[in-house]
């Protein structure tokens, strides 16, 4: 899986989108210098989640955002339809929109024209059916296909 990590130019703090490998995550914040002060969460696998344990370790301020309707490890800040995320320190601001079907709960983030779907889309398709439906993927790709401004996604 891919790991996103968004940043800006005029601060070494980052945010990682779904940061399933943490040693990875880790071993390239250290290299790069950068401070990690946020985690984005789109679902509760574990290949979504199995870094958050170790960033957090490392980067105590950290906060881990993610889907209301899903236990996610260390995550403090539980996010819905709606919401907004706020990341002060990277001069950014994130929509929550819920995309059930690959999980009930699942989530994307929409920041400007770059849409994070997590397991809702992959390159060669659709995700997999866990415990959502597939009429919850339909409707949630039928959503993403109908976003204003054709954003650019990003898949797994």
């Amino acid at each position: 899986n891919y790991i996103w990590l968004l940043e800006s130019f005029s601060t070494t703090a980052v945010a990682l989108v779904d940061p399933g490998d943490g040693q990875a995550a880790l071993d390239y914040l250290k290299q790069h210098h950068l401070d990690l002060s946020a985690i984005l969460i789109t679902h509760h696998h574990q290949d979504h989640v199995g870094g958050n344990s170790l960033l957090k370790r490392a980067f105590p301020e950290v906060k881990i955002y993610g889907p209301a309707g899903e236990t996610i490890p260390e995550m403090a800040f539980p996010v819905k339809e709606g919401d907004q995320v706020v990341l002060d320190d990277l001069g950014l601001t994130l929509q929550v929109l819920e995309v059930p079907g690959h999980t009930a709960g699942h989530i994307a983030y929409l920041i400007e024209d770059k849409l994070f779907c997590g397991d809702t889309l992959f390159a060669g398709g659709c995700g997999r059916v866990f415990d959502g439906t597939f009429e919850d993927l339909a409707a949630s790709l039928r959503r993403i296909g109908g976003l204003p401004d054709t954003p650019t996604i990003l898949i797994q």
